[in-house]
């Protein structure tokens, strides 16, 4: 059965909201800095941990808890590790075995995020006290406040799993962001122009020596020391991914959806191929038999873990994939095959 929150975030599909998610192509891969582990054992016990934070999309521990009780060995995933420098920094690299790792997280109930993932926007106005506003652009930090900003994004990004991103303005956006029509909105301007997911607009103001007020998207309701803006930036974009990334298991019992996957604009068996292994990426997915097959089109019979629209947020990050048109009499999902 197809539920109701599929069909709106099918009308969403089809009637003008663009998703942008990305595929996360290293997501099996976890770099744990030098100073943050004492030996190597402790080292690749914090790099599953890492990576199960990334593949449930929670901070929440008890997804761990679950490891424990299910007396899973977390090295026995790890396929490789080695000693990397990165950025001119010291790294524990660990590559996990997906195929061995993802049945038995199944098996604990983990709900799971898979390779497409959202794209987060920020569009962060700083205004010192010191010159006019400015919008913190991906390419010219300012000062070393933006710099520091922009890192803090650098690592949430990299241990949450998903895409942070600032514009990349050039002198026509800040020559726009700089309007003082009442009209004019930066964050719609912005979000219309960037490949986006979701866009978190807000200000830094400096209100007094060494005191700064964050307002919008993320607010900081009263002043904070400067010494601490880093720390609550954090905090608040990790609260938000908390929220956004969350997927809740089916309740006991409950069986996922099943649904037909018809695949037009194959032109070759190479791209049946294809078509096969960017199916094999996709979490949500169960199981699937063929179900019809010709020249140009193939069919799946699949049975989903969860809902469908836990299978077409994996899908808006595909590049092969381009989501059609869902007949919800034959719960059938039309797809294109993009050679």
């Amino acid at each position: 059965m197809i539920n109701k929150s599929f069909f709106i975030l099918f009308v969403i599909f089809c009637f003008g909201v663009n998703v942008h998610a990305k595929e996360l192509p290293s997501l099996f891969t976890v770099n744990i800095p030098a100073d943050q582990y004492s030996n190597t054992n402790d080292g690749l016990n914090k790099a599953f941990n890492q990576l199960v934070k990334k593949l449930s999309g929670s901070r929440n521990k008890r997804y761990l808890w679950r490891v424990g009780d299910a007396k899973l060995n977390k090295i026995d995933f790890v396929s490789s590790y080695s000693i990397e420098a990165i950025d001119g920094n010291e790294y524990l690299s660990v590559e996990f075995n997906r195929a061995t790792l993802i049945p038995e997280l199944r098996k604990i109930n983990m709900p799971l995020i898979g390779f497409s993932r959202p794209v987060i926007l920020f569009l962060i106005k700083i205004d010192s006290g010191e010159g006019a506003p400015s919008y913190m652009d991906l390419n010219n930090p300012a000062d070393s406040l933006q710099t520091n900003l922009q890192a803090t994004l650098n690592e949430i990004a990299s241990d949450r799993g998903i895409y942070l991103e600032l514009p990349a303005l050039d002198l026509e956006d800040q020559n726009f962001l700089q309007q003082t029509n009442i009209l004019f909105s930066p964050a719609q301007y912005i979000q219309e122009k960037f490949y986006n997911d979701e866009l978190l607009s807000f200000e830094i103001s400096r209100v007094g020596i060494n005191q700064w007020l964050i307002n919008g998207d993320l607010n900081s309701q009263l002043s904070i020391q400067e010494d601490t803006i880093l720390d609550f930036f954090s905090e608040q974009v990790h609260l938000f991914l908390d929220s956004f990334l969350s997927v809740e298991p089916l309740e006991q019992g409950v069986v996922g959806d099943r649904l037909i996957l018809s695949i037009t604009g194959l032109e070759s068996f190479e791209d049946v191929q294809a078509v096969e292994l960017e199916l094999d990426k996709i979490f949500a997915i169960k199981s699937r038999d063929f179900h019809f097959f010709d020249r140009a089109n193939i069919e799946y019979q699949t049975q989903l873990f969860q809902t469908t629209d836990a299978l077409l947020r994996e899908l808006r990050g595909s590049t092969k994939l381009y989501v059609k048109e869902l007949a919800q009499d034959s719960a059938t999902l039309y797809l294109e095959y993009l050679n």
